[in-house]
């Protein structure tokens, strides 16, 4: 969320960007409304670009013998970990966390109604969890990941993600403090008007 308060989204776009892993197909504009796929697409964006990042591959590459093949989707909550764990130092002008949390959290709530059903599920379970501001303790953090492990049998190696954070703990934090230094800095110079999807012809 901290890139996406550095990208300047709006209400909507906050929206888009919260349900952005929900949202299927291309032609996002047409069923969401452009300002609302101006979230979406930069959820996308934001995700390639972190995907493809050296900082996360070495990071997967450190968690891949705890986490086989699921080493992507660890990495994406040890990373909310330690942003959140270090938010003063790592999203500054966002300012406390848990006052920011409860600032997005509101924002959200007022268009609950426009959320599709599994962005809403996650919303409520986010809030009655207290997710955002929770990820800073490792307990919390340890306990989604075996709670993840135990939704699907084939998921099970994300239980042992915890372990993999405590046995690179160092080098995975720098990994983090880089990553999410150059995520900011890519959405403060990112153009939102770019990521509005234009048919040919």
């Amino acid at each position: 969320m901290a890139a996406g308060h550095w990208a300047g989204l709006n209400a909507q776009g906050k929206l888009g960007n919260f349900v952005g892993d929900a949202v299927k197909g291309r032609d996002v504009e047409a069923k969401w409304g452009v300002e609302m796929a101006v979230g979406i697409r930069f959820h996308r964006a934001l995700d390639e670009h972190s995907d493809w990042h050296e900082a996360s591959r070495e990071a997967r590459a450190l968690i891949r013998p705890h986490c086989g093949k699921w080493s992507g989707v660890v990495w994406d909550v040890l990373a909310d970990h330690v942003l959140a764990s270090e938010f003063a130092e790592l999203s500054r002008g966002c300012g406390d966390l848990d006052a920011f949390a409860a600032h997005e959290l509101q924002g959200l709530a007022l268009q609950i109604e426009s959320m599709p059903e599994r962005s809403r599920r996650f919303y409520h379970a986010m809030v009655r969890h207290g997710w955002l501001a929770g990820y800073r303790d490792a307990q919390v953090v340890a306990e989604v990941l075996q709670a993840m492990s135990r939704r699907r049998s084939t998921t099970g190696p994300v239980g042992e993600g915890w372990k993999a954070f405590v046995a690179h703990e160092h080098a995975l934090r720098e990994c983090a403090r880089v990553l999410i230094a150059d995520m900011n800095a890519w959405a403060k110079g990112l153009d939102l008007v770019s990521l509005v999807h234009r048919p040919v012809g």
